[in-house]
């Protein structure tokens, strides 16, 4: 009897550390299961945030002046960029981007000068990209986005300020701080609002009477 009981036992022992066994190894699959998918969504979300947001540079305002009749060429190259940020593509940072940040498919400022000059382009104004008689020098100077309550609406606000100057040679024949503002319902998204902020800072340019009688 003795001995039979020795067995029982044993059988028992036994059929106990191999089910503590299983559950371990099921544990260690599955935390490496949560590991790997934890993983795949980091890669996902870095890879979006690399990506970046297209912006759409054409502009939508049609001929807001007419400018075809220019007494010279005008360049209009990519703005330079003086915010305090790490990386050229960001559009602006703090609590109303994904993340903490909204980041361009490019270098935002390269954005900025590339809307400035179709905004021209649709006004039929003579732009040249070498040799031109006039250079429009534009500067960011800084991005500013919140959310706000528009009619009852929460919308995202995106502000951009700038400096511009227009060259003739090495002197500066006019220059002026400008922003444009672009108020969007946040369902939009980011780019809808920066498409409407630059196409405010390309209007009050191509309104400014000071400014186009100095290219007329």
């Amino acid at each position: 009897m003795t001995q039979r009981r020795n067995i029982a036992i044993s059988t028992s022992t036994s059929w106990y550390l191999r089910t503590i066994g299983a559950a371990a190894r099921a544990v260690r699959t599955v935390a490496v299961i949560a590991a790997s998918l934890m993983t795949g969504l980091f890669v996902i979300n870095s890879a979006s945030a690399q990506n970046g947001i297209e912006i759409n540079t054409a502009f939508p305002g049609g001929k807001l002046t007419e400018l075809s009749g220019m007494k010279t060429t005008l360049s209009v190259p990519a703005f330079a960029d003086e915010r305090e940020i790490d990386d050229p593509r960001v559009i602006f940072t703090g609590e109303p981007a994904e993340n903490g940040t909204a980041m361009a498919d490019r270098p935002f400022a390269e954005i900025v000068g590339e809307a400035m000059e179709n905004a021209f382009a649709a006004s039929d104004a003579r732009l040249a990209d070498e040799g031109a008689g006039m250079r429009l020098a534009g500067t960011l100077i800084a991005t500013e986005a919140a959310v706000i309550d528009r009619g009852g609406v929460e919308s995202l606000q995106l502000t951009l300020r700038t400096s511009i100057q227009l060259v003739e040679g090495t002197r500066i024949v006019w220059q002026t701080k400008l922003f444009g503002r672009g108020t969007v319902p946040v369902s939009q998204g980011t780019g809808a609002a920066v498409r409407k902020a630059l196409d405010r800072l390309a209007e009050e340019l191509l309104i400014d009477d000071y400014f186009l009688a100095e290219i007329r």
